[in-house]
């Protein structure tokens, strides 16, 4: 799955950054947290400033976090001919 290691990354961080920055938005590419923003824009544009089109994490920091599933990509329905 696309961005696991960022994932894990945050999900290992997740104690301390509830600490001082819940409701917040982390960006995170590969094991290098760039911050925490209040707003999911603001996040994203911090992340495309730093590193483009490449791929990274935007995650908001609460309690309950929502799993990250795609299972169109996970089976590739995204490329598939009909």
């Amino acid at each position: 799955m696309a961005l696991e290691r960022e994932l894990a990354y945050f999900e290992s961080q997740l104690p301390e950054l509830l600490k001082h920055n819940k409701g917040q938005f982390a960006v995170i590419k590969d094991e290098t947290l760039l911050g925490t923003y209040t707003t999911f824009d603001e996040a994203f544009d911090a992340g495309v400033r730093e590193w483009g089109t490449a791929p990274f994490l935007i995650r908001e920091i609460t309690e309950d976090q929502p799993k990250a599933d795609f299972p169109a990509l996970t089976v590739g329905l995204l490329y598939a001919h009909l």
